[in-house]
C-alpha cells in the first residue's frame, strides 16, 4: 500500500505515461509503423492505471513499470526513419520524468538508450552517415548537447533533492533529540521539586494536627493549598514526559463508567462551588454497566478538560455529556463537554494542543498552569486509540468532542430503576433564573435523556402554574424542584410533600429544617443520584456516599491472609495494616515457605512480593495455583511490588496475579483491591477493628534528590524529636507515619528495625557487588527500595531503584559509579535513626554556616 504523498506523484507519472503512449499510437498509425505496438501500448497503460487506482504493488515496482514503458516507447520511436531530429526532444522528456525519482540509474539508462538509438540510426538505418551538409550536422550536435544538458540537470535535481532530504532528516532528528532532552529535563526538574513540596505538605499536615492559633491555621491551610497545586503541576510534568518518551501503556481492565463519573464529580464539586458555576452531568443510563479499558486515564482526561473549562468560565456553567455508540469491538464512548466561557479564536484552536501553549500567555493572564494539560489529554487519548476535537464560536464558549473505543464486559444498562412503569416524575426549574440560555438547555437535555434512558414517565415544567396543572391531570409519584423555587414558597412544597415525594435539589451547604418533609439531593443533579433515590437507596448510596466511594470504613473478620516478602520489615508493615481490618495474618520470608504454608493451611487471600530470591513471585504463584489439583486456581493472589510503571496492572494480570498493590501499601489502594477481590459477604461496612488512619493525600511518585526544609516550617520537636531530625536529612516523615497507620510508636518500631537490620543488609549488598552478581544485587537493592520508602527515605529509595534497574540490565559501569552513593545514603539514614540528636545538631550547624 502506497502513501498519499507517493500516490500523488504516481498519478502524475501515470498521466505522463498515458499521454506519451497515446501520442506514440497516433504516430504509429499515421506513419504506418508496426501495428503490433498499439496493443502493447494499450496493455501497458491499462496495467499502470489498474495498479494506481487499486494501490496494488510496491512503490519500486510501480515506478520501474512506468520507466520501462517510457524507455520501450522511446526506443520504438527512435528506431524509425524520418525521426532523427525529433529524438532529442523525446529523450529530454524522458529525462525530465526520470528526474522526479531519486534514482540516478534511470537517468544514466535513458542517456545510454539515447546513445544506443543514435548508433542504430548510424549503423542500421544509416541516416546519420547520409548527412549532406553542415546544417544537418549542427542540428544533430545541438540535439545531442540538449540531451547531455538535460541529463546533467536531472542528475543535479536528484542530488539537490537528496541533500535537502538529508538536511531535513538531520533537522528532524535534532528536533526529536531536543524534545527528548526537554522531556528528560522536565522529569529531572519535577523530581527535584517533588522532594521539597512533599516535605512542605508533610510538615504542614503534622502541624495542623496540633493546637494552634486561628491565624497560623489559616496560613497553614494556604501553604497546603499552594503545595497541592504545585504538586499537581509536577504530576502533569511527569505525565508529559511519559507521553513524549512513548512509555505510556494503557491498561485493559473492567471498570464501571459510573465510578469514573463519581471521581470527576468529586474533583469538580469544590472548584465549581468556588466559581459559582452550574455543573450539569448528562449521562446516558443505557451505557453498558461494565466496560473494558483504562478508567484511570479516562478519568484523568476528563479532570483535565473539566478543570480547563472551569478555569476559563467566569459565569454560567459546564455541561458534561457521556453517551455511546455500539461497534463490533464493543462501543465507542462518546464524551462532549460544553461551557459558557470565553471561547477561542480560530488561531487559538489551531494551537490548542501544542506543548506549553497558553491562550492567554501575557503577563496579565488570569488563568494559571504550564500549558501541558490539553497536550497530556490528547496524548492519553491517542494512547487509548481515541480522538479529540475542539470547536468554538468566538466568545460563545468551547466545545470538546471525544471518542474512545472500549470493550464491553457487561452490556446491561449502567443505571436502571425498579418498577419504572409505576413511576411518574416532574421536574420544575425556572429558566429565567439562569444567566445564560445555554444552562437552561443543558438541564432540559439532561432531564430528557434521563427519563428516556430510564424508561420512566417524566415531565418538565418551567412555572408553578405548569406544575399545578401536572398535579391535577397526572398521577405523579415524585416532584423534583430547585432550591430557589423551594425557598420562594416553602409552605406550599412542605404541604405538597405530605401527599407525594418532593425532592429538593439543593446546594452543598444547604441544610433543611428538622421538621421538613422534603427529600434532599445535593448538587450536582444527575441521573445516578435520581436512580439511587427512586430505588429507595438514598439513605445508603446517595451522592455523598458516591463522592466518598471506597472510603467507607469496613472490616474483613474471619479472613485468613498470607503475606509473603523476603524483607521482615515489609512483613511487619503488612501484618499491621492488614490486621487493622480484622484479618488473621500469617507471614513468611520466602516463596518456597509460602508454597508449604498453602499446602498445609487454607487461606482466603495471599499477598505475594513479586521480586524475591529463590522462588520469585511468578514461580511461587504458579506453584500455589498447582497445589492439590488446582484447588487454589481461583484464590485471590495479590502482587506486592515497588515497580509501579505504566501498564504494571496489565503485566501482573498476564502473569496470573489477581491484582497488584504498590509498595509501600497505601490504604486507599488496598481497600479498592479488597472490595474487588473478596466476596461481598466477607466485607462488613461501618465496623473497623482499628482506628482508621488518615488517607495519603494522593499516590506520590518517588522523588530523587532531597532539599533541606526551611527551619521555620519544621514542627515542634516534641514529642517526636527523632522524627524532626529525620526530616532534616530529607526523610519524608509524614509519608512514613501514613504507611504506619499514623501511629508514632509503630513508625518508631519500623525505624529501629530498619536500622538494626542495616549492617546485615548492607553486607549482603556489598558482597554481591564485589562478586559482580548483578542479578541478585538487583534483588537486594529492590528490597531496600521498598523498605526505605516505608520509612519515608525517598532519596535512598530512588537511588536503590536506579541501581536495581542497572542490575537487571547488567550495567556494571553505572553500578560501580553509584554504588558508593547508595551506601553513603544508607549510612546517613541509619546514623540519624541511631543518633538523632547528633544529626540534628550537625544540621543546625550547617544552617548557621549557610546563614
Amino acid at each position: 500500500m502506497r502513501t498519499k504523498g507517493q500516490t500523488s506523484i504516481h498519478l502524475l507519472l501515470a498521466t505522463v505515461v498515458t499521454i506519451f503512449g497515446v501520442m506514440l499510437m497516433f504516430i504509429t498509425i499515421a506513419m504506418s509503423w508496426e501495428a503490433w505496438m498499439v496493443p502493447v501500448i494499450v496493455a501497458g497503460n491499462s496495467l499502470v492505471w489498474i495498479l494506481h487506482i487499486g494501490r496494488v504493488g510496491s512503490e519500486t515496482f510501480y515506478e520501474n513499470l512506468c520507466a520501462g514503458l517510457l524507455m520501450i516507447g522511446f526506443f520504438f520511436f527512435g528506431v524509425h526513419h524520418a525521426v532523427l531530429y525529433d529524438i532529442p526532444g523525446v529523450a529530454c522528456m524522458v529525462l525530465l520524468v526520470f528526474s522526479m525519482f531519486d534514482k540516478k540509474r534511470l537517468v544514466y539508462m535513458a542517456a545510454g538508450l539515447y546513445v544506443l538509438v543514435l548508433l542504430y540510426q548510424f549503423f542500421i538505418l544509416r541516416t546519420i552517415s547520409q548527412l549532406a551538409n553542415t546544417q544537418d550536422a549542427a542540428h544533430l550536435s545541438f540535439g545531442a548537447s540538449l540531451v547531455v544538458g538535460s541529463a546533467a540537470i536531472a542528475i543535479y535535481r536528484i542530488n539537490k533533492r537528496r541533500e535537502d532530504q538529508s538536511t531535513q532528516m538531520r533537522i528532524l532528528k535534532e528536533l526529536e533529540t531536543s524534545g527528548q532532552q526537554n522531556a528528560e529535563f522536565l522529569s529531572n526538574v519535577s523530581h527535584e521539586l517533588r522532594t521539597p513540596i512533599n516535605m512542605v505538605l508533610g510538615i504542614s499536615e503534622v502541624i495542623l494536627d496540633k493546637v494552634i492559633s486561628p491565624e497560623v491555621l489559616e496560613g497553614l491551610h494556604s501553604i497546603r493549598l499552594a503545595g497541592k497545586r504545585l504538586s499537581n503541576q509536577i504530576n502533569n510534568m511527569l505525565d508529559y514526559t511519559e507521553i513524549v518518551e512513548g512509555t505510556l501503556t494503557p491498561a485493559k481492565e473492567t471498570y464501571m463508567i459510573t465510578s469514573v463519573l463519581n471521581d470527576v464529580i468529586t474533583m469538580t464539586a469544590m472548584q465549581s462551588s468556588r466559581h459559582q458555576l452550574e455543573m450539569v452531568f448528562d449521562i446516558d443510563p443505557k451505557i453498558p454497566a461494565s466496560l473494558i479499558g483504562d478508567s484511570e486515564k479516562i478519568s484523568h482526561v476528563l479532570k483535565i478538560l473539566m478543570e480547563n473549562s472551569i478555569k476559563f468560565t467566569e459565569e454560567g456553567g459546564i455541561n458534561l455529556c457521556i453517551g455511546f455508540r455500539p461497534e463490533s469491538y464493543g462501543i465507542n464512548l462518546i464524551i462532549d463537554i460544553y461551557d459558557t466561557g470565553i471561547g477561542m479564536t480560530d488561531s487559538q484552536l489551531a494551537q490548542i494542543c501544542d506543548d506549553f501553549y497558553q491562550a492567554d500567555s501575557g503577563s496579565s493572564r488570569f488563568a494559571g498552569g504550564l500549558g501541558l494539560g490539553l497536550p497530556i489529554a490528547q496524548g492519553l487519548l491517542h494512547a487509548m486509540g481515541g480522538f479529540i476535537h475542539f470547536e468554538s464560536k468566538g466568545q460563545q464558549g468551547l466545545e470538546v468532542h471525544i471518542t474512545i473505543p472500549q470493550g464491553v464486559a457487561d452490556a446491561s444498562p449502567s443505571m436502571t430503576v425498579s418498577h419504572a412503569e409505576n413511576l411518574s416524575i416532574a421536574c420544575y426549574f425556572r429558566p429565567e433564573r439562569y444567566r445564560s440560555d445555554e444552562l437552561s438547555s443543558y438541564y432540559d437535555n439532561m432531564i430528557l435523556h434521563m427519563v428516556e434512558g430510564l424508561n420512566i414517565e417524566g415531565y418538565q415544567v418551567h412555572s408553578l402554574e405548569g406544575l399545578q396543572n401536572l398535579l391535577q391531570n397526572h398521577n405523579l409519584t415524585h416532584v423534583f424542584i430547585a432550591q430557589s423555587e423551594y425557598e420562594e414558597n416553602r409552605s406550599y412544597y412542605e404541604e405538597l410533600a405530605s401527599s407525594l415525594r418532593v425532592v429538593l435539589i439543593a446546594e452543598r451547604n444547604f441544610t433543611p429544617r428538622e421538621d421538613s418533609r422534603m427529600l434532599l439531593i445535593h448538587k450536582p443533579f444527575f441521573a445516578l443520584s435520581v436512580v439511587n433515590l427512586l430505588n429507595g437507596e438514598a439513605g445508603e448510596n446517595d451522592f455523598d456516599e458516591a463522592q466518598a466511594a471506597g472510603r467507607k470504613p469496613f472490616s474483613c473478620p474471619g479472613i485468613r491472609a498470607l503475606a509473603v516478602d523476603d524483607e521482615e520489615m515489609n512483613l511487619v508493615v503488612a501484618k499491621g495494616v492488614l490486621g487493622s481490618y480484622g484479618m488473621q495474618v500469617d507471614t513468611c520470608l520466602s516463596g518456597r515457605e509460602a508454597v508449604d504454608r498453602c499446602a498445609g493451611s487454607s487461606y482466603d487471600i495471599v499477598f505475594l512480593d513479586h521480586m524475591m530470591p529463590g522462588f520469585d513471585g511468578v514461580e511461587t504463584l504458579k506453584r500455589i495455583r498447582e497445589l492439590d489439583d488446582t484447588v487454589y486456581q481461583d484464590l485471590p493472589i495479590i502482587a506486592l511490588t515497588a515497580n509501579t510503571v505504566s501498564g504494571a496492572r496489565e503485566m501482573f494480570r498476564n502473569e496470573g496475579f489477581t491484582e497488584f498493590i504498590p509498595k509501600p501499601i497505601e490504604r486507599s489502594v488496598l481497600e479498592r483491591v479488597l472490595r474487588k477481590v473478596l466476596p461481598p459477604h466477607c466485607i462488613q461496612y461501618g465496623v473497623t477493628s482499628a482506628p482508621q488512619p488518615k488517607q495519603l493525600p494522593e499516590p506520590q511518585l518517588q522523588p530523587e534528590p532531597q532539599l533541606q526544609p526551611e527551619p521555620q516550617l519544621q514542627p515542634e520537636p516534641e514529642p517526636s524529636a527523632p522524627f524532626a531530625s529525620l526530616a532534616g536529612i530529607g526523610v519524608n516523615v509524614q509519608m512514613g507515619l501514613d504507611y504506619c497507620n499514623g501511629e508514632e510508636d509503630f513508625y518508631q518500631e519500623m525505624l529501629e528495625m530498619f536500622q538494626s537490620q542495616s549492617e546485615e543488609k548492607k553486607a549482603e549488598i556489598v558482597s554481591l557487588y564485589e562478586t559482580a552478581d548483578w542479578a541478585n544485587y538487583a534483588i537486594k537493592v529492590h528490597a531496600l527500595k521498598s523498605t526505605s520508602l516505608t520509612i519515608g527515605a525517598e532519596k535512598l529509595s530512588e537511588q536503590a531503584k536506579a541501581l536495581e534497574q542497572a542490575g537487571k540490565n547488567a550495567d556494571a559501569e553505572y553500578i560501580r559509579q553509584n554504588h558508593p552513593v547508595l551506601l553513603s545514603l544508607y549510612d546517613e539514614v541509619c546514623a540519624c535513626i541511631a543518633s538523632p540528636e547528633k544529626i540534628s545538631w550537625q544540621n543546625e550547624q550547617e544552617e548557621t554556616a549557610n546563614v
